[in-house]
């Protein structure tokens, strides 16, 4: 059997970059977008982006993925949050010149000739990608062809949770709120392991729980529960992937008993914790 797959022969240029961004300052950093789509998976943290040719300026709080589309060289401006570090996973793609066949996939969710962006809430499965990211088993070019398999698979990802999701905007608390919301996040991450329950992390952070639960799920596109238990697995599987800890030391630190961890590990990777040791 023969299997052809127009898209990928298409793309002329594939770039993968992640780490940490901080901006002490908070200044606004100007950025040059070359012709092609760039997708910025933002893991944690928060960040506001101006693009020549859009009228809103937008923010952004992970998790979330936004699909920028330039169809030509423009130029942008960016500012992440002073006192959180912005966690992210970017892809850049170009692809060649041509007819149907070798046009931008991501043309018809556009529908427009000027530079586009599109935010949503990153999928389980976009976070858990980027998270494998972090430990490659491969050297040289076999390294290569992962990172490359990993960088067009983000693309499939983000294609397909824009295509069902096409809103640029959603409505969001107030600048007050957002950051008490923040404030709420941080502790959950900082107390994985023993997090507080919803009354006392309202209480901590000056919110009622109905502001905190209806605010979260609008600012960061997840409610609190699945949050926490998304970042308590994302950290299992960076502890276990690292070689730090073995399987029942890393679901104690974060807060779960093995038996269970064992399960809703598989059921969100795919795989038992003990494949990665």
């Amino acid at each position: 059997m023969t299997l052809e797959h127009r898209w990928t022969g298409a793309i002329s240029q594939l770039d993968l970059a992640s780490g940490v961004l901080q901006q002490p300052d908070g200044d606004w950093v100007d950025e040059q977008l070359h012709h092609g789509t760039k997708v910025v998976v933002i893991l944690r943290g928060a960040m506001r982006a101006r693009i020549d040719g859009c009228v809103s300026e937008f923010s952004i709080a992970g998790p979330t993925v936004c699909v920028i589309r330039s169809p030509a060289d423009a130029s942008g401006r960016q500012m992440v949050t002073a006192d959180e570090p912005l966690h992210y996973v970017m892809v850049k793609a170009a692809f060649s010149p041509g007819g149907e066949a070798e046009r931008d996939p991501l043309t018809p969710l556009f529908c427009t000739d000027r530079p586009s962006l599109h935010h949503i809430e990153a999928p389980r499965a976009l976070q858990a990608l980027c998270s494998q990211l972090e430990v490659c088993p491969f050297v040289g070019a076999a390294r290569d062809l992962f990172l490359s398999a990993k960088a067009i698979e983000i693309l499939a990802l983000a294609y397909d949770a824009v295509d069902a999701n096409s809103a640029i905007e959603t409505l969001r608390p107030s600048l007050g709120d957002v950051e008490r919301l923040k404030k709420a996040r941080a502790i959950l991450l900082e107390r994985l392991g023993a997090p507080p329950n919803l009354p006392a992390l309202a209480a901590a952070v000056g919110l009622n729980t109905r502001k905190l639960t209806d605010g979260f799920q609008a600012a960061f596109g997840t409610t609190v529960n699945d949050f926490l238990q998304d970042a308590r697995l994302n950290e299992a599987y960076r502890l276990l992937s690292s070689g730090a800890t073995n399987v029942s030391e890393a679901a104690h630190r974060v807060g779960y008993t093995p038996a269970y961890f064992s399960a809703v590990f598989r059921k969100r990777f795919g795989i038992s914790p003990r494949d990665l040791l």
